[in-house]
C-alpha cells in the first residue's frame, strides 16, 4: 500500500513494509515526470522489508505550491530532494535520468551513503546533446533558454523515450507525463551541472539502457567512469527502463546492490 505524505513543504510517496529492519530508500524521479513512476517499485522494495519513498520535486503533485516551474534550477530540485532525504531517514537514493543526477549532488554533498543511477543525465563535463536529441529539442529552445515551462509534445517522447516501451502501453504513460522546468533543461543540457569527482565518495552503481535514445549508453558510461563506479547496461530498454516490461529484473538487482553496499 502507498501512501501520500507530506514532508515540509514536499509531497511524498511511501510504501511502509511490515518489517523494516534496513535503511530507507529514496527514488527521484527524471525530467516531466512525478514520484508516481515509481510506484511499482515502491511496493517491490516494500516487499522486501524496505522503507520506501519516491519525493515528488516541486512543481508537482502538491510540492512546494506557488513554485514558478519554468525557473527551478537543478540545484532547486536537489533541495527538494536532500530535504525528502534528511526528513525520511533516507540514507540510499535511487535516480533516474534527471533524478540520476540529482542523486550524483546528494553524494556530493555527503547525504546518502549509497547511490544507484539509473539512465543517469551527466554532470558538466560530460556533453548529453546527440544529433537526435537536437533535433528534437530545438522546438523547446525558447522556454528553455527563457526559463518558461516545456510543455513535451507527445511524438517527442514517443520517439527519444517510449521506444521501448509497448505500444499499447505508451498512451497511459503519456498521460502521467507533465511538463517541466526551462531553466532545469537548460541546466542539463546547455550550461551543465557541476559535480566535484572527488567528493563523491559513497559506493555507486550505474544503469544503461542498450537502447536508450535520450541518454545513450556511450554518456552513462563515461558517468560510471567518472566516479569509479560499477556499470550495468540493460540490453534490448530504453530510457525508461524502470517501467518497461521486465522492470522487475532490474528492480531485483538493484535491491540486492543496495543490501549488499548499504
Amino acid at each position: 500500500m502507498i501512501e501520500t505524505i507530506r514532508v515540509g513543504d514536499l509531497t511524498v510517496l511511501h510504501a511502509i513494509p511490515r518489517h523494516s529492519a534496513r535503511p530507507p530508500v529514496l527514488f527521484v524521479h527524471g525530467y516531466f515526470a512525478d514520484g508516481q513512476i515509481w510506484s511499482s517499485w515502491l511496493e517491490f522494495f516494500a516487499a522486501r522489508a524496505v522503507d520506501a519513498y519516491a519525493v515528488n520535486l516541486r512543481g508537482r503533485a502538491g510540492s512546494r505550491p506557488g513554485t514558478k516551474l519554468g525557473r527551478v534550477a537543478i540545484e532547486d530540485f536537489v533541495d527538494d530532494a536532500s530535504a525528502a532525504a534528511r526528513r525520511t531517514g533516507a540514507t540510499v537514493v535511487v535516480g533516474h535520468s534527471m533524478g540520476g543526477l540529482i542523486a550524483q549532488k546528494l553524494a556530493e554533498r555527503g547525504d546518502v551513503h549509497a547511490a544507484v543511477l539509473v539512465t543517469p543525465a551527466p554532470p558538466r563535463g560530460i556533453p548529453v546533446l546527440s544529433p537526435r536529441l537536437v533535433m528534437r529539442q530545438l522546438k523547446y529552445m525558447p522556454s528553455i533558454l527563457l526559463s518558461r515551462t516545456v510543455r513535451p509534445k507527445r511524438e517527442d517522447l514517443r520517439d527519444l523515450v517510449l521506444n521501448r516501451v509497448p505500444p499499447h502501453e505508451q498512451e497511459a504513460l503519456l498521460d502521467r507525463m507533465i511538463p517541466d522546468s526551462g531553466r532545469a533543461g537548460r541546466d542539463m543540457s546547455i550550461t551543465g551541472v557541476r559535480v566535484e569527482r572527488d567528493r563523491v565518495r559513497c559506493p555507486m552503481l550505474v544503469v544503461a539502457a542498450g537502447d536508450d535514445r535520450f541518454i545513450p549508453p556511450g554518456i552513462v558510461g563515461r558517468v560510471a567512469h567518472r566516479y569509479g563506479a560499477r556499470l550495468e547496461t540493460a540490453e534490448h530498454h530504453g530510457h525508461m527502463v524502470i517501467v518497461e516490461p521486465g522492470w522487475e529484473g532490474l528492480a531485483d538487482h538493484v535491491e540486492r546492490w543496495i543490501r549488499e553496499h548499504s
